[in-house]
């Protein structure tokens, strides 16, 4: 009786733990094949971007170099992306007010991006001593370059840059039109090095500096570029190249402010989002970018505007703006 009790339980024991094993085994196939549908729902979801319509922040006023670019661009992307594209402008403090307001503390989901100037980014947070950095946001890539320049009017009695020093010099207090903190610095540096005596007279963004000018409002404005239909029409013409290097795409051969003070507006147009966005979404947004940037209606803007395109990928772009800021901060340390 002892030996079948023993029996049984050994029996039964058995039987128990393989039914045991056997039940582990179903409850682990079902966990596996639960885990690998959320992965597949979490896939699914990812893929569907955009499903909506993606805004656009251009934090300038319209009309300026910045939101003719980013209105050129808006139209292909939407073709790429199979959603709208819609511009937003939100001006203020030489492009921080958008970028702060709008872009940093947007959700990480592709569906608010911006369109801005690198200076926008890189040194005028500097200068107003604000909290972020190209290293705060998404790059998602760069399509053009701005052609910073001095320009006057030209009903002014001066057609060059030598000319203009000599008239600044016989008439203090000259009118300088500036675009935001870093073409403040620029001009105080230019203004220093000669011995003017300058008024700054703080403007409204790229689209106000042309019309300001030729009414006689000011004497000589910084440009990021958008003054090159006025010269074409006869309205403008340009004093000073602003570019780090090179010249300027439709007026060659002027001087230099790099090589004259050592100071120059090297700016370009750069698509970015809030931070942390997923890498998926960086593909596909980076894609319609390229896209826009080759395409025929954003060649034929960026003719007319005579703005070179210098296309660079999010990882080119973030590499390049990292090491610009960095350089910027020393600059402006000193």
């Amino acid at each position: 009786m002892h030996k079948m009790t023993q029996w049984m339980l050994t029996e039964t024991t058995t039987i128990l733990w393989e039914e045991n094993m056997s039940l582990f085994g179903t409850l682990k196939t079902t966990l596996a094949a639960a885990a690998a549908l959320g992965v597949m729902t979490a896939t699914a979801i990812a893929g569907d971007y955009p499903d909506r319509p993606i805004t656009l922040v251009v934090p300038t006023a319209p009309g300026g170099g910045v939101d003719t670019q980013a209105r050129a661009l808006a139209p292909v992307m939407e073709e790429v992306l199979g959603q709208p594209v819609q511009v937003v402008n939100r001006k203020g403090a030489g492009g921080t007010v958008g970028l702060q307001s709008l872009v940093l503390p947007a959700d990480p989901d592709g569906y608010t991006i911006a369109a801005s100037a690198s200076v926008s980014m890189i040194e005028n947070p500097i200068l107003q001593g604000l909290p972020y950095g190209p290293e705060d946001l998404t790059i998602l890539g760069t399509t053009g370059q701005f052609q910073g320049a001095l320009v006057a009017s030209s009903n002014a009695p001066y057609k060059t840059w030598d000319e203009f020093l000599a008239h600044a010099k016989a008439n203090p207090g000259s009118r300088w039109y500036a675009l935001g903190q870093v073409t403040v610095a620029i001009m105080n540096t230019i203004a220093a090095a000669e011995g003017l005596d300058i008024s700054i007279i703080p403007g409204q963004g790229g689209a106000t500096m042309a019309p300001t000018l030729i009414a006689g409002d000011a004497d000589v404005s910084i440009s990021g570029g958008i003054h090159t239909p006025f010269v074409e029409s006869g309205e403008l013409v340009v004093l000073l190249n602003l570019l780090g290097e090179g010249d300027l795409m439709a007026t060659p051969g002027l001087p230099s402010s790099q090589e004259l003070y050592g100071v120059s507006l090297e700016n370009n147009l750069v698509l970015s989002g809030p931070a942390g966005l997923p890498a998926d979404v960086v593909a596909k947004l980076e894609e319609a970018i390229m896209k826009a940037a080759a395409s025929d209606r954003h060649k034929e803007v960026m003719d007319t505007i005579q703005y070179p395109i210098v296309y660079r990928s999010a990882e080119e772009a973030t590499k390049k703006l990292v090491a610009q800021a960095e350089g910027a901060r020393n600059l402006l340390a000193n």
